[in-house]
């Protein structure tokens, strides 16, 4: 009885120490993870910088009917109004002897009408209300009007027309695209923006009692008498397309 007591005490004994062994070479194992060879190499530093977008309106040097020149008082049907900018790009981002715009729609032109009368007849009627053209020319054109004005242009090279007497509420409410007419980087575009009111039809004083309408009907209550308006014309740039560099 007493031998086969001690004997069966031996036995746990060796099953802790066989434990205690596989424990061991397990941290061994996991330890061998850490132990590799590495190396790391770096290139650089690589200078990048970005380029712009940029154009800038001006009054050519030397002329007075500048577009913010104004107001232009007592319109009357068949009248014209010329005005004169200067548009030059600056911009970076293009190759040398480009634009550095977009091939449709880099150079756009769209007016905003504000004033009392912004919504009436004679901005929104496509055919009797106010119309809008615009023409381009490489130098700056020749003005004559002194400094009073009225003014009127010529273009040594001749004009090209990129806006064609189009309603003001078409160039109010889409852009028109220019592009054709945007300078190289560096280089300047004169335009000659021209606002006429057409002769269509007779506008009686008696038409909506004289004052300027809103929804009238051409020829019967369309009153475009007495009408007060501001126009802004707003050209916009836009990037060329992303290319490998």
């Amino acid at each position: 009885m007493t031998i086969g007591l001690h004997s069966r005490k031996r036995r746990p004994t060796k099953r802790l120490v066989l434990t205690g062994a596989v424990a061991l070479a397990g941290l061994t194992t996991i330890g061998g993870v850490f132990a590799n060879f590495t190396d790391s190499a770096s290139a650089g530093p690589e200078a990048i910088s970005t380029g712009q977008v940029h154009i800038v309106l001006a009054t050519p040097t030397g002329d007075h009917g500048a577009l913010t020149v104004g107001p232009i008082n007592n319109l009357a049907e068949g009248d014209t109004v010329a005005r004169v900018v200067q548009l030059t790009n600056n911009t970076s981002v293009g190759a040398t002897g480009t634009t550095g715009l977009a091939a449709v729609n880099g150079l756009n032109l769209q007016t905003a009408v504000t004033g009392t009368n912004a919504a009436s007849d004679i901005v929104t009627d496509t055919t009797n209300g106010l119309h809008v053209t615009v023409q381009s020319c490489a130098t700056s054109p020749t003005e004559t009007g002194g400094t009073t004005g009225p003014w009127t242009y010529s273009c040594a090279g001749g004009f090209t027309t990129v806006v064609n007497n189009l309603p003001l509420k078409t160039v109010n409410t889409a852009a028109q695209d220019i592009t054709s007419s945007a300078p190289n980087q560096g280089a300047s575009t004169y335009y000659v923006v021209t606002v006429t009111l057409p002769t269509t039809y007779a506008d009686s004083y008696n038409y909506n009692s004289g004052a300027c309408s809103t929804g009238g009907v051409a020829g019967s209550t369309e009153q475009l008498q007495n009408c007060s308006v501001s126009i802004t014309y707003n050209f916009t740039a836009t990037q060329r397309a992303g290319a490998s560099q």
